[in-house]
């Protein structure tokens, strides 16, 4: 009788061990940006340039700029990268829409490489990414953004996060650059929502090759809940059988 009574106590113990380790518990890195480095083109993006632009994005592979043929920075990853060029006054946006995951995540951080090549004499910031504004509009930013707004837009509710942007006194040649930035804290104030990564180009002073490559936006979602629920049962099955055999112990 005792031998039978242990044989039941670890079978479900086993039960409820595999149960707590059961795989839709399991949390795992995602990757949400796809194509981030360019080498299938602009798969997976969107590029729209402001009407009468005379410039816009490419990708390109070597030191040789794909429209006009000036000196480029290589692609940092891969073979190919992606970067603005023009024969005139322009304003261009590259966009990717992603979304959070529902339950949140335990850590995002978002990653790219710019690389800046200004021929105008300096950066001028303006709060538009019009080529047609009455003053000097010589700037590069990326933002995440709602998927709502007009994809040139800059206003503060279309606008969620600024992760870069040129500055008067900035450099004005880069070579790649890469920027790191912690998204969690972000992503969980925005949980199941669509968003907007996005990169834009204005200028109408002079050329701006704005370079771009090696995009990647890595979460680690929160585990689905299911796991959690097993192993909750498991445990009432088990704390169950125990409260049975303690009434059939005194009673015999």
């Amino acid at each position: 009788m005792m031998k039978r009574r242990l044989a039941h106590w670890w079978t479900l113990t086993a039960l409820v061990l595999g149960l707590a380790g059961a795989e839709p518990g399991r949390a795992t890195a995602a990757q949400l940006i796809v194509n981030g480095g360019f080498e299938e083109g602009f798969t997976g993006w969107t590029v729209l340039t402001q009407p009468g632009s005379g410039g816009n994005w490419f990708t390109y592979k070597g030191t040789s700029s794909p429209l006009t043929g000036l000196p480029v920075p290589a692609p940092p990853g891969g073979t190919f990268a992606a970067i603005t060029e023009q024969f005139g006054p322009s304003s261009q946006v590259l966009f990717q829409d992603f979304t959070v995951p529902a339950a949140g995540v335990i850590s995002a951080t978002l990653s790219f490489d710019n690389s800046i090549h200004n021929y105008a004499r300096e950066f001028h910031t303006q709060e538009s990414l019009s080529y047609l504004f009455p003053a000097a509009n010589q700037q590069a930013r990326d933002d995440i953004m709602t998927t709502t707004a007009d994809p040139f837009s800059v206003a503060a509710g279309d606008v969620l996060m600024n992760l870069f942007q040129t500055r008067p006194g900035d450099p004005l040649i880069s070579g790649y650059t890469t920027s790191t930035i912690d998204l969690t804290t972000f992503m969980n104030a925005h949980k199941g929502e669509m968003l907007r990564f996005r990169k834009a180009e204005v200028n109408n002073l002079d050329f701006f090759e704005f370079g771009e490559d090696n995009i990647s936006l890595t979460v680690i979602p929160v585990p689905e809940p299911s796991g959690v629920i097993l192993l909750g049962a498991g445990l009432s099955c088990m704390l169950g059988y125990i409260r049975s055999r303690r009434v059939s112990w005194t009673r015999s």
